[in-house]
C-alpha cells in the first residue's frame, strides 16, 4: 500500500488549492477524483454556466440590433453550436493529470471510499495516508415529490441535447435564476415556480424584487408562494401540479429543472463508518476547516460554507496547510464578493442591512436606481439598483447589494472599499468617468449616510447568507 503525508479527495477548486499547497510545503500528496478533473466549477457549473449565459446575452443583442439601426436577416439560433462551443471551453479549462503530476501530485482516478480512518480505496487501490483534505464538491438536491425521475438538474440542462420551447424551474435560488434568463433570452418560455415570498431568499427582498421585476419585463414568469406536489408524463413535456398561493393549480413544460439548491452527499465516501459528522450543507467543521475526526479536514462544498469557487480554493489552501502544519489558518470569508450571472447579473459584499446590529453596527442604507441614467439611454442598456450599508457612526460602508450588468465589476469596488475601511465621504467626491456604469454607483454613496433616510419596510430582514 503506498503511503502518503496528504490525500486529497476531489479535484476542483478546493481539491486542486489543497494539493498544491500541500506539494508547496514539500508533502508527498495523492489526489483522488471519480470524475473529470476540474471539479463542479469547470465541467458543470461556472465556466459553461457563463458561456451559456453569454450566448444567450449575444442571441438577444442581435435580435434587438434593429433599434440600433443594424438590419440584417432572419436571426436563426443554433443550439448545436451553442453546445459545441460550451464543450471546447470546458475542455480548454480541464486541467491535466499529467500536468499536476509532473508538478509532484500523485492523480488518482476513480471511486473513493474510506475503509478505515487512515486509509481510502480508489476503484480497489488502497492509499494510506497521515492527514486527508475531503473536497468532493456538491450535488444537486432533487425533490422528493412524485413524478421525481422526470426532472432534470442544472448539471443536464446546461448541455441539454435538444433546445427546448418551454422550461420550468423548481425553485427561485441563484443557479434557477442564471439559467431562466440565458433561456429566455434564446427564446424559451420561461416559468419560475418559487415557494417563498419572493425570489433569491438570501437576498434583501427589494434587490430579489427589482431583479424579478427586470426579468418579468424580458419575459421571464414567475409564481410566488408555490409548491410543487406531482409531475407526470404528458405528450408534450411533464405535467406539472402545483399550489399556488393556497389554489391548486396544473402546466404543461417541455423540460422541469430542479434548482432548489446543492448539498456534498458523504455516503459514497463511506464517511458514516469512521465518524464524519454532516452539518446543514456539508461535512462539519471548526474554523479552521477540521471535521469531526482530528485528522480530516474538509474545503469547499464538502465544507458547508459558502458555495463559491474562489472559496472552495481559498479553503483548499487553508485545509492542507493545517493538515501539514497544524492548525494556524483560520478560513477568511468576511468580505468576499459574490455575483449571481443573472439576466442582469446581482453583486453582493460584506453584511446585509439586517445583520449590521449582531456586529454592534447602527446601520444607515442608502439606494439609488439608474434608470434613465446618462449611461442607460446612450448604450441601451439597463441601469443599475445599488443598496449600499453604512456604519452610521464611521460613515465606512459595510455591505452592498446591486443589480446591474456591470455587477461583476461594481461589486469589487465595493468589496475594496469595505477592505480598505474607506469613508463614504472619500468615495462620493472621486471624480467619475461620464456617462458609465461607475458613476451610477458613486452616486449611491452620496450626500452620506448620515442623511440616509430609514429603509423601507422589509428590506434587510431576510436572514442573508453573505
Amino acid at each position: 500500500m503506498e503511503h502518503f503525508d496528504l490525500v486529497v479527495i476531489g479535484a476542483g477548486a478546493a481539491g486542486l488549492a489543497a494539493a498544491r499547497t500541500a506539494v508547496g510545503l514539500g508533502a508527498r500528496v495523492a489526489l483522488a477524483e471519480r470524475g473529470p478533473l476540474g471539479g463542479l466549477s469547470v465541467n458543470r457549473g461556472c465556466i459553461p454556466k457563463k458561456a451559456l449565459v453569454t450566448a444567450g446575452r449575444v442571441h438577444r443583442l442581435v435580435r434587438q440590433a434593429g433599434g440600433f439601426g443594424t438590419f440584417s436577416g432572419a436571426v436563426r439560433l443554433d443550439w448545436d453550436a451553442v453546445q459545441h462551443r460550451q464543450n471546447e471551453i470546458v475542455d480548454s479549462h480541464r486541467p491535466f493529470a499529467t500536468e499536476l503530476e509532473k508538478g509532484g501530485v500523485r492523480v488518482v482516478l476513480g471511486e473513493v471510499r474510506f475503509t478505515d480512518p487512515h486509509i481510502v480505496e480508489v476503484n480497489g487501490r488502497p492509499l494510506g495516508a497521515e492527514r486527508f483534505v475531503i473536497a468532493a464538491g456538491s450535488q444537486p438536491v432533487v425533490p422528493d415529490l412524485p413524478g421525481q425521475e422526470l426532472l432534470i438538474t442544472s448539471d443536464q440542462l446546461l448541455f441539454l441535447p435538444d433546445f427546448p420551447a418551454s422550461l420550468t424551474f423548481i425553485g427561485a435560488g441563484p443557479v434557477a435564476l442564471e439559467l431562466a434568463g440565458a433561456f429566455s433570452d434564446f427564446g424559451t418560455r420561461v416559468t419560475v415556480l418559487a415557494r417563498d415570498a419572493e425570489i433569491l431568499p438570501g437576498v434583501d427582498p427589494d434587490v430579489a424584487r427589482n431583479l424579478r421585476k427586470r426579468m418579468e419585463e424580458r419575459g421571464v414568469g414567475f409564481r410566488l408562494r408555490t409548491t410543487v406536489t406531482s409531475l407526470a408524463r404528458a405528450a408534450d413535456g411533464v405535467h406539472i401540479t402545483f399550489d399556488s398561493a393556497g389554489m391548486a393549480n396544473q402546466m404543461t413544460s417541455r423540460q422541469v429543472c430542479a434548482a432548489v439548491g446543492r448539498r456534498f452527499h458523504p455516503r459514497t465516501l463511506g464517511a458514516a463508518r469512521i465518524g464524519l459528522e454532516m452539518g446543514r450543507l456539508g461535512l462539519r467543521t471548526n474554523p479552521y476547516l477540521v471535521t469531526s475526526v482530528p485528522h480530516i479536514y474538509a474545503a469547499g462544498d464538502a465544507a458547508g460554507n459558502r458555495q463559491l469557487t474562489p472559496v472552495a480554493a481559498h479553503e483548499g489552501h487553508v485545509a492542507a496547510t493545517n493538515a501539514l502544519r497544524g492548525d494556524i489558518e483560520r478560513a477568511d470569508e468576511a468580505v468576499i464578493p459574490q455575483v449571481l450571472f443573472t439576466t442582469p447579473a446581482v453583486g453582493l459584499v460584506g453584511m446585509a442591512y439586517g445583520e449590521a446590529p449582531a456586529h454592534g453596527i447602527q446601520p444607515a442604507v442608502a439606494r439609488h436606481d439608474a434608470r434613465g441614467s446618462s449611461h442607460s439611454v446612450a448604450t441601451g442598456e439597463e441601469g443599475g439598483y445599488f443598496k449600499l450599508v453604512f456604519d452610521q457612526d464611521s460613515q465606512r460602508l459595510v455591505g452592498a447589494q446591486m443589480v446591474s450588468p456591470a455587477a461583476e465589476e461594481l461589486i469589487q469596488l465595493c468589496a475594496l472599499a469595505i477592505r480598505a475601511r474607506v469613508p463614504a465621504s472619500v468615495v462620493e467626491t472621486q471624480i467619475s468617468v461620464h456617462p458609465s456604469r461607475t458613476e451610477s454607483l458613486i452616486r449611491a454613496f452620496g450626500p452620506g449616510p448620515g442623511a440616509v433616510a430609514p429603509p423601507a419596510e422589509g428590506a434587510g430582514v431576510v436572514k442573508s447568507r453573505l
